[in-house]
Formats: C-alpha cells, sequence, structure tokens
C-alpha cells in the first residue's frame, strides 16, 4: 500500500462503519447519503487501527516505521491538522564518510512530529489524493528530535498520494426475506471546521 494511504484507508473503514447500521437501508439508488464526521470521533478512530505503518522512499533508511499515536487531531475548512508519535525500529542509516559508505545501526527512535494533511477528491478517477506538509515542531519537540529523520520526513512530506476509491466492497443486507447489495460510490470528500463530510451514492440491487 502506498504511503499514507493506510491513514486514508483508516479514516475510510471509520466511515463505512456507519453504513452497516439499520437506519440506512431506506434510500434509492438515486439518493445521495452525506456523512459529518466530526473530528473526535475521527482521531478516536484512528487511534483504533494504531499501530499504522509508513514506507518511506528514502532508501539511506532500513527498518519499520510506523505511526505509533495520535494526541491531537484537527479538522479545519482545507485541511488536517495532525500531531502524534512516528515510532523506528530497527533503524539503519547508510550515510558516506569520508568518502566510505557507512550503515550506521540507530535501533528505535521515537520521534514526534507534526503533520497537515491536504485532501483533494477527484471525482472522475474515483480517487482521493493525499498532500502530506511536514510542519516545524515546537522546541519541546525539536530537542527530541533527531538530525538524521529530516530527511525522511521530506521524502514523505510535500507530494501528492493516490487513494483509488472505486472498488470498495457492496455491504450485503437482508429486508425481511429479500437479500439486498449496495455499493456505495464516493461522489465527494470535503473538510470543513471540526468535521469531515463524505457524500456517498447508493447502488441498490437484489441479490439472486
Amino acid at each position: 500500500m502506498k504511503r499514507f494511504s493506510q491513514l486514508a484507508c483508516s479514516i475510510l473503514a471509520f466511515l463505512l462503519v456507519f453504513l452497516s447500521c439499520d437506519n440506512v437501508f431506506c434510500f434509492s439508488d438515486q439518493q445521495k447519503v452525506t456523512l459529518t464526521i466530526h473530528e473526535e470521533a475521527l482521531r478516536q478512530a484512528i487511534v483504533d487501527c494504531l499501530p499504522l505503518p509508513i514506507q518511506s522512499s528514502n532508501h539511506s533508511f532500513q527498518g519499520s516505521i510506523v505511526l505509533d499515536s495520535l494526541d491531537k487531531l484537527q479538522i479545519r475548512e482545507k485541511s488536517i491538522f495532525l500531531h502524534g508519535v512516528i515510532l523506528g525500529r530497527d533503524i539503519s542509516m547508510h550515510t558516506s564518510i569520508a568518502g566510505q559508505n557507512v550503515k550506521m545501526a540507530l535501533g528505535n527512535v521515537s520521534l514526534p512530529v507534526t503533520c497537515e494533511l491536504f485532501f483533494r477528491f477527484d471525482r472522475q478517477k474515483k480517487s482521493l489524493f493525499i498532500k502530506p506538509v511536514f510542519l516545524k515542531t515546537e522546541k519541546d519537540d525539536a530537542d527530541k528530535n533527531p538530525d538524521f529523520f529530516a530527511p525522511l520526513l521530506q521524502s514523505l512530506g510535500g507530494r501528492e498520494y493516490e487513494v483509488p476509491l472505486d472498488s470498495l466492497d457492496p455491504f450485503l443486507f437482508k429486508v425481511g426475506d429479500n437479500p439486498i447489495s449496495v455499493r456505495f460510490i464516493v461522489d465527494d470528500i470535503q473538510t470543513m471546521r471540526s468535521a469531515m463530510v463524505v457524500k456517498l451514492l447508493p447502488k441498490v440491487a437484489k441479490v439472486h
């Protein structure tokens, strides 16, 4: 899975939990379902999925990197602000010293990070594009951040990552004796102050 797509998928998984509730049966395939998810509910949903693996394209680093904790989440009009801790396990770094390639074993590293995620939904492609931007940390956090992690954060941030949303599995319900298949097509994803709004277009079909 692409970098940071795990985070987006956990958000979408949380949204789809609501679709399994009984109060979603009464719609036609022409009506849109609008979900408004408030920031604390979204933060808790992500926390429940932790730790989330993060894959880096920086080949100078080896080891596993995960989002280990999330203590702050703010949904803004154009983005989501996050503050948490990235944990590196068995981290090693390849570097050059006096013209010689050297592998430095760094072990386990805990790194407080502040990140802003910018979202862009492409309705034609049915894809969510996420652009993480790592912000300057506060002084207390900066003192804890190893300098060698700066290139790693730079390699993760500042670019868009595509999360395709056109292959969501259908939900199977039973209304009376009739089995019903409902497939939800994501029509729009927006952020507003303190909430995320997702619009879904249901496609309903009887199961024979």
